[in-house]
This record gives C-alpha cells, sequence and structure tokens, in this order.
C-alpha cells in the first residue's frame, strides 16, 4: 500500500509482540512513522500484524492499520 502513495515510511517503532495459546501465531503491534514526500506532513498510524509462522516461514498474514490514521497520512 505504501509503494502507490506519496507517504514515504521513515521507521517502525514502537514493536510490541504477545504470544498466543496457538504456538504458530504471532501479534504484533507497531507504529508506522514518516513523511508524505508531495507536502513534507509527517504522519504516525498504529498498526497490529496477526502473523503465522510453520517451520521458520510466514504462511499466513494480517496487517491492520487505524483507516483514520491511514487517511491522515494521505492528506499530511
Amino acid at each position: 500500500m505504501w509503494g502507490a502513495s506519496p507517504a514515504r515510511v521513515e521507521e517502525i517503532r514502537n514493536v510490541v509482540t504477545y504470544e498466543t495459546t496457538d504456538s504458530e501465531v504471532i501479534v504484533v503491534e507497531h507504529e508506522t512513522m514518516g513523511v508524505v514526500d508531495t507536502t513534507g506532513g509527517r504522519f504516525r498510524v498504529p498498526g497490529l500484524l496477526v502473523l503465522r509462522v510453520r517451520d521458520g516461514h510466514i504462511v499466513h498474514c494480517r496487517d491492520y492499520m487505524d483507516a483514520a490514521g491511514v487517511a491522515q497520512a494521505r492528506n499530511a
């Protein structure tokens, strides 16, 4: 998604991981920080990843982002 936008990711920070009762599943909270190249506006978008890892490979990934934060990033 970020590649099709003038919003450029500069940093992923505040990464927190959570183990689940399913040994293949991990949940990750994070913040995506960046700048909109066309305006110079800065943005912060909170997100959540749910990953399923099997035999050392990611076999499933869900990526959830704050929709309002994404909209604000596009207009920053």
